[in-house]
């Protein structure tokens, strides 16, 4: 896990050699941090084949910014470079993620105050900006995520057709993931 290693003397040597364009360097920070980087991406995205992927843009990235960022924590460099990463993934897909997946996320610092802090934060904004949605968003938005309803068994339970479920369903996760992307970045900044 990239959060506990430690940046050594050997790390900022192999850094200044591949920004100096040296292979070698960029195999032995490759070989080394290489299943970190794939553990980190693999406990956000539950997927191997797209934590793969972003392992290769992660390096791919590392190679292409040698010599012209200054990485002084190479860990913590890379396990900022992964949730952007990921959080790039997840725009392109449009994928929803639950505020439960990301107290989870905030669960595993441990007792953190900073991460307790964050957590409590992320709920109250979670809250809040269900509370914002329209009554008949909120309540199929509820149904399909706390309760765990599909939407042709909401459409069933409110009488509406399938269609109307999912358009309700659609412009609430557009609303909330423009609202709550902004708001994690904020507290993820604030937490720094």
């Amino acid at each position: 896990m990239l959060t506990g290693k430690k940046h050594t003397s050997e790390d900022t040597q192999l850094l200044i050699e591949m920004g100096k364009g040296s292979n070698h360097a960029f195999e032995a920070l490759y070989s080394k941090y290489w299943d970190d980087v794939l553990d980190e991406a693999y406990k956000r995205l539950n997927d191997l084949d797209q934590a793969k992927d972003v392992v290769q843009e992660v390096f791919t990235y590392l190679w292409d910014n040698a010599g012209v960022t200054n990485i002084k924590n190479l860990p913590a460099w890379l396990h900022t470079v992964v949730k952007n990463q990921v959080f790039g993934l997840l725009r392109k897909h449009e994928k929803f993620v639950p505020i439960s997946n990301l107290v989870t996320e905030l669960e595993s610092f441990g007792e953190d105050t900073d991460a307790l802090l964050i957590r409590k934060e992320l709920v109250k904004a979670y809250e809040v900006l269900i509370a914002s949605l329209p009554e008949q968003q909120r309540v199929i938005f509820n149904m399909r995520y706390r309760d765990e309803l599909v939407p042709d068994q909401i459409a069933l339970q409110l009488n509406l057709s399938p269609k109307t479920v999912r358009n309700h369903l659609g412009r609430a996760l557009l609303k909330l993931k423009t609202s709550f992307l902004w708001v994690f970045i904020m507290l993820f900044i604030a937490g720094k």
